[in-house]
């Protein structure tokens, strides 16, 4: 069963036997018209769409206008000191750097120049022969002081943070405090009603509903009572003597969401 009206005529068409659209030049067929056009598609040969400058041609008008920028021959952006001509303002830019002259960054080590300082860095770790940081315990070398704290941790036998009830220690302060919640023996937070007790606040919340005794939601046929809407909603289906959602083929009816699927 369901409310939705899409998923009742999906359901129902598990119980047609005919299907409305069939393909002309072959065997296909199918009950959605959209699915037929996608399957043109296939045998179409004849492209609408022709570039008249190459042998290109597509279906798809975006893809042939994407396409006909390549043969654009009006380029609007054009280089003072070459030949160099482009449709784009931004490649322009990064083109004209090729050409100025007084570059910011130069490598002391070689004859590479640049306007900008990111690349100037990268260049010079590929000139970075000397690990200035060394690892005392063997013969690992690096220039960057975070990869070798990261290093040291595989030497370090002795770990700072034990845990005082058993065998567990660790380097890391954090992981010891979540181990020790294994441990802990003593509920902070409690019930007044019972001698429920828990450390997780959303647990003890959970648990009050269970002592609620006013139920706020009532049903108008019964005595039934809840705290929960949805619950409510559920119930109150039984009570429903007309079914809304029918099934063409046969008898069946019902309110139930999914039941008319199955």
């Amino acid at each position: 069963a369901t409310n939705d009206k899409y998923h009742f005529q999906s359901h129902l068409l598990r119980h047609k036997n005919s299907k409305n659209f069939t393909c002309a030049l072959c065997d296909y067929a199918t009950y959605d018209k959209a699915l037929l056009k996608r399957h043109l598609l296939t045998h179409k040969i004849s492209k609408e769409f022709q570039c008249a400058q190459c042998d290109y041609a597509t279906n798809i008008k975006s893809l042939f206008k994407s396409h006909m920028l390549k043969h654009n021959t009006c380029k609007n952006f054009k280089c003072t000191e070459c030949d160099y001509v482009t449709n784009g303002k931004y490649l322009f830019k990064i083109h004209l750097l090729n050409h100025n002259c007084t570059q910011i960054f130069k490598c002391a080590q070689c004859d590479y120049a640049t306007n900008n300082k990111w690349y100037f860095k990268i260049h010079l770790t590929k000139h970075n022969s000397r690990k200035d940081l060394e690892c005392a315990h063997c013969d690992y070398v690096t220039h960057r002081k975070c990869y070798l704290k990261m290093h040291m941790l595989k030497h370090k036998s002795s770990k700072e943070f034990k845990c005082a009830q058993c065998a567990y220690a660790t380097n890391d302060k954090y992981h010891l405090k979540r181990h020790n919640f294994k441990h802990k023996t003593s509920k902070d937070l409690r019930c007044t009603e019972c001698d429920y007790a828990t450390n997780d606040k959303s647990h003890l919340k959970r648990h009050h509903l269970t002592h609620k005794t006013v139920k706020e939601l009532k049903c108008a046929h019964c005595d039934y009572r809840t705290n929960d809407k949805s619950h409510l909603k559920i119930h109150l289906l039984t009570h429903k003597t007309t079914k809304d959602l029918k099934c063409d083929q046969c008898d069946y009816a019902t309110n139930r969401k999914g039941d008319l699927k199955n």
